[in-house]
């Protein structure tokens, strides 16, 4: 019992010390708060980023919707230029034009009985243009209602990020595992559809 009275005191004693050294505590959470501090300016970058990226794609989107004449590669390849200019990446940008057209064979504008067509589509350097084989599933379910016979742009551009800093978090939105969220390296990807405003369609050259 003295042993067990003798280690209870002892902790009593240490819990209720409140000495202390600021050189000792300055070493443990200085590291803290700088990773807190950057970790503030990586999140701010990042949402810049992405809003830079966002706006570029309806920048776009609203210059071909007004376009009346035909374009073609250095047509989009130039408007992947002003994307570079917009966003002031010194990373990657690519940018893919799709224009998607929709027919429906009753005549009633329902969505089941029509059919949603491929007209062309072309990407910039890192990503490949939308082709029949993939028009389904990467466009088709992110199209809007739309009129028998009616064409729709659709604008997708990527943007690499690269975080001044590289900052891990071990274990933070993981339960009890070994997974890492790591602020690497990484693209923002946007999609914005419209439609022809002054001329019936967006016509690809030849």
């Amino acid at each position: 019992m003295q042993l067990i009275r003798e280690i209870l005191s002892r902790f009593r004693r240490y819990c209720g010390d409140e000495s202390a050294s600021i050189t000792v505590e300055a070493v443990m959470v200085l590291p803290i708060l700088l990773w807190g501090y950057f970790g503030l300016f990586i999140l701010y970058d990042g949402y810049r980023a992405l809003g830079s990226n966002i706006r570029a794609g309806h920048t776009i989107s609203d210059l071909l919707s007004r376009e009346t004449n035909a374009v073609n590669a250095a047509y989009i390849e130039g408007l992947n230029d002003i994307q570079d200019i917009l966003t002031q990446s010194s990373e990657r940008t690519v940018l893919r034009v799709t224009v998607a057209s929709y027919f429906d064979s009753n005549g009633n504008g329902s969505v089941e009985t029509g059919e949603h067509s491929l007209i062309w589509s072309y990407s910039t350097t890192g990503q490949d243009a939308i082709v029949a084989a993939n028009f389904e599933d990467d466009i088709v379910p992110y199209l809007p209602p739309m009129p028998d016979g009616g064409q729709l742009i659709v604008v997708e551009t990527w943007m690499a990020h690269v975080p001044f800093l590289n900052i891990t978090l071990e274990n933070l939105y993981t339960e009890g595992g070994s997974e890492r969220v790591v602020f690497g390296p990484f693209y923002f990807e946007s999609l914005v559809i419209t439609r022809p405003r002054f001329a019936g369609q967006l016509v690809w050259e030849s």
